[in-house]
């Protein structure tokens, strides 16, 4: 709470201080005026043909244009996950009105706040990569403005209706904009709607979404401007399963869903996900009669829940078609049955579906024998409560120098549980878990996850399983200057930061009682980073580009706990990341070729990753902590662009890239029962994990495209083909760890195929679009048409991953054999607008 008025206070200071001084110099008024706008060594807009300022000064680049490669890539290398540099997304900063928009628990931004929203959230700042920003210090994965100033939006009413097969097949959007009015007020809203699954290649999916917009601005004066923006978008979808290969080859569908079944006549999917997390966000700006300073501050609260169901079972057989034990695999020891599960799969669509009839049956059964239900759908919530807050400036020091700062001060509350969503026909449920009964009999209590409510008789909407809150406290403080010269530009930055993290536990679990429920000790983490980068311009055509930057970041709260469902304890050896990049480019812009080829390097020590899988050889949930981890990626891009006459541009762009493993970090295994599991009165080890050298999956390490674009008269055509490749399946490390390799001999086959990681075969797709544009008196009316993948390559795997589980007693590899999501075969986007203005 001091946290939270601190930041109040903070913000009526810097608001304060920019009245008292306007007040000083002029008095208020409302009226609007254009102001005159000065030319300073930072703007390009004054050059000749041959890309010379006329006043002999070579202009700088514009990062936060459209870039050659990002441009030509963004879009495209979307259907196979594709990573700038292999960087994840929690590397880049996301902005609205220079307010970060980070999630403090997972660290990155959540889209789904603005799903919907594409009319408002459009056009937004794009700083690529180590390059420096005016509204942030900036990650080193680059960082993304929108504006959602009312006054920013140009006066128009509108409509929007598109259809396509991929997430929904249908959406209604509307937006309306009033301009600055001469009040000085200006009001902008937009709503959309989404939904349909009847076009969807998953079946029994669905998706139902609506959003909603709305932001008012009013300026005092030509120095003063306050804008209250409000935006929300709930969302309800179905999700898919991933599935191992045996399971897509015996459907022949590299879409098949383990989701779902009928019941009643429908398709009922047992994982849906519902999500509404609306921001209110209230902004001031402040530019001097000079128009040299711009200072904007912002007041953020965001909240909200994302919940999503999943079945759970008690005394009962796994529920789930796909579950190994329902495989032909399975039983590849007893032939005649291998041959009816091979059969029944084939050929029987009620075999690979969920049974809900059957699970009903079985409750309706147990609740006439007075016990409790053994089958039931179970709701994971996800509440969250952030207060934040935030001052950005930007001052033209000089017509050479450009200073920018900021601070950020924000709250964050997450609180994790589980609810009982539907009973199937059951009676009741017992807060009991099902994973620790009979693990020690010597202590019964193991099996009650809230003791201070055992034997309770649990119906829908109560909670039970777990109950804890994540709380995090941050202040960043960062600094930017900028410096143009006549063929130097260069800049250099400096960031503070700190993080506060504890855990509270609401359900005193019978694993550890004494130490889950309650605060946890609170941990403290103090972080700074520093950039810098230098560009040299040959002329203005010609720019060679250095930059660098170094930080160092708190681990994530999601890897900072053993095991947060159930205990207080922290991961041992918990320490800072520390990151270093650094990127070459060399940029060219002609008239007949624009061109920009970069190498980047990446290096990331001490990572931590945690989670918890059930161990084989052990008979219980075990809990991974992995701390040390370092990690290298490196690589080049290119993009080009070349002009063919006035209608036409050939287009090519591309990354190879390399990332891998770099050590071989420890790991502390533990049992999430908290009981001795090597025999000897210690309840966890260590040891370590041999994957030095091994990639780094999450997305293709090459990809390219070579295009075509057509534009003539408000017509535009876009062909694309793509390729892509070195996608490799993500690591079980334990699978690489001392234990898992035992004593086999590092000759022999199943050594080998232990330890062999898995790498994709690189495949093609061919991408198309066309629009045009008309005018009818003063409106616009038009159309857009996008197919993705014309081909149909089904093949091209997204995401490949190894299960945590591991077979000790025969070493085979294959028993949990590898998990699988391919990408969408051939999918359009149809979208018609009209536009009043």
């Amino acid at each position: 709470m001091k946290k939270i008025l601190s930041l109040v206070l903070l913000s009526v200071f810097i608001w304060g201080t920019a009245f008292s001084q306007d007040n000083k110099n002029q008095k208020d008024s409302t009226s609007v005026k254009v102001q005159d706008t000065e030319t300073t060594a930072f703007d390009s807009e004054n050059q000749d043909d041959e890309g010379v300022n006329t006043g002999g000064f070579v202009p700088g680049l514009l990062h936060s244009s459209a870039d050659v490669y990002s441009s030509n890539t963004s879009y495209t290398f979307g259907i196979a996950y594709f990573k700038s540099r292999g960087f994840d997304s929690k590397y880049q900063t996301i902005a609205i009105n220079g307010m970060e928009m980070e999630n403090l628990v997972t660290g990155r931004a959540a889209y789904s706040q603005w799903g919907g929203l594409n009319r408002v959230f459009r056009w937004p700042e794009n700083v690529l990569n180590l390059n420096a920003s005016t509204f942030a210090f900036g990650d080193i994965a680059g960082s993304t403005n929108y504006s959602t100033r009312a006054s920013s939006y140009r006066k128009q009413i509108h409509a929007n209706y598109s259809l396509s097969n991929r997430s929904y097949n249908n959406r209604f959007m509307l937006t309306y904009a009033t301009g600055l009015m001469k009040n000085g007020w200006a009001v902008a809203a937009s709503a959309s709607t989404r939904f349909g699954s009847a076009l969807s290649y998953v079946d029994g999916s669905y998706y139902l979404g609506g959003s909603y917009f709305i932001a008012a601005e009013k300026r005092l004066n030509t120095r003063h401007a306050f804008n209250l923006s409000v935006w929300g978008a709930p969302t309800k979808r179905s999700l898919q399963s991933n599935s191992t290969q045996e399971v897509y080859d015996l459907t022949n569908d590299h879409y098949y869903n383990a989701n779902w079944g009928m019941y009643n006549g429908e398709k009922r999917n047992a994982r849906i996900r519902s999500t509404y997390e609306p921001v209110f966000l209230f902004t001031h700006y402040y530019t001097p009669d000079n128009n040299r300073i711009q200072l904007t501050s912002n007041l953020m609260a965001t909240f909200g829940r994302q919940s999503t169901t999943s079945l759970n079972w008690a005394n009962v057989p796994d529920p789930r078609p796909d579950y190994y034990r329902n495989l032909p695999s399975y039983f590849k020891d007893d032939q005649m049955l291998f041959n009816y599960y091979t059969t029944q799969w084939q050929t029987n669509e009620a075999f690979r579906q969920i049974d809900w009839d059957m699970m009903y049956a079985t409750n309706q059964l147990a609740a006439a024998q007075g016990e409790q239900s053994q089958y039931i759908v179970e709701n994971r919530v996800i509440d969250h409560l952030q207060i934040a807050g935030s001052s950005n400036l930007v001052a033209n020091v000089t017509d050479h120098i450009k200073m920018m700062a900021g601070l950020d001060v924000r709250g964050y509350v997450q609180r994790n549980y589980k609810t009982i969503n539907d009973l199937l026909g059951g009676s009741y449920w017992l807060n009991e878990d099902k994973f620790a009964d009979g693990e020690s009999p010597e202590n019964p209590y193991l099996l009650y996850d809230d003791l201070d409510n055992i034997g309770a008789h649990l119906g829908v909407g109560d909670k039970f399983g777990y109950d804890y809150a994540y709380n995090l406290y941050r202040e960043n403080l960062w600094g930017t200057a900028k410096f143009a010269y006549r063929h130097f530009d260069f800049h250099v930055g400096a960031s503070l930061t700190t993080t506060e993290m504890w855990r509270t536990g609401y359900m005193r679990n019978g694993r550890f009682p004494d130490n889950s429920k309650g605060n946890s000790e609170q941990k403290f983490f103090v972080d700074g980073g520093v950039k810098a980068g230098v560009t040299y311009k040959i002329n203005g055509r010609n720019y060679l580009v250095l930059n660098s930057q170094f930080q160092t970041q708190a681990p994530s709260v999601l890897d900072a706990f053993i095991s947060p469902t159930t205990r207080n304890d922290y991961v041992s050896n918990l320490v800072s990341e520390k990151d270093l990049v650094a990127d070459f480019s060399y940029i060219m812009r002609y008239p007949f070729m624009r061109m920009r080829l970069s190498a980047f390097y990446g290096k990331f020590m001490d990572v931590t990753d945690l989670f918890s899988f059930y161990h084989d050889d052990y008979g219980c949930f075990v809990n991974y902590a992995m701390t040390g981890i370092d990690k290298r990626n490196y690589g080049f891009e290119l993009g080009i662009e070349i002009p063919i006459g006035s209608m036409f541009t050939v287009v090519a762009a591309g990354t190879w890239g390399d990332y891998r493993y770099t050590n071989r970090p420890d790991v502390t295994i533990s049992a999430d029962n908290g009981y001795d599991i090597l025999g000897n009165g210690k309840t966890e080890y260590t040891e370590t994990v041999y994957w030095k050298n091994y990639h780094v999956a999450g997305s293709p390490q090459v990809a390219a495209t070579l295009g075509l674009k057509f534009s003539y008269k408000y017509w535009f055509v876009n062909v694309s083909a793509n390729y892509f490749d070195k996608i490799y399946a993500d690591i079980n490390p334990e699978r690489r760890a001392t234990a898992a390799r035992g004593t086999l001999s590092t000759e022999s086959q199943l050594y080998k195929d232990l330890v062999a990681q898995e790498k994709m075969k690189g495949q093609f797709t061919l991408d198309a679009s066309i629009g045009k544009n008309w005018k009818v008196k003063r409106n616009t009316i038009g159309f857009n048409v996008s197919v993705t993948n014309i081909t149909n390559n089904k093949n091209l795997v997204t995401s490949a991953w190894e299960q945590r589980r591991f077979d000790y007693s025969e070493y085979n590899a294959n028993k949990y054999p590898n998990k699988y999501y391919y990408a969408l075969g051939t999918t359009f986007y149809v979208g018609i607008n009209y536009t009043f203005n």
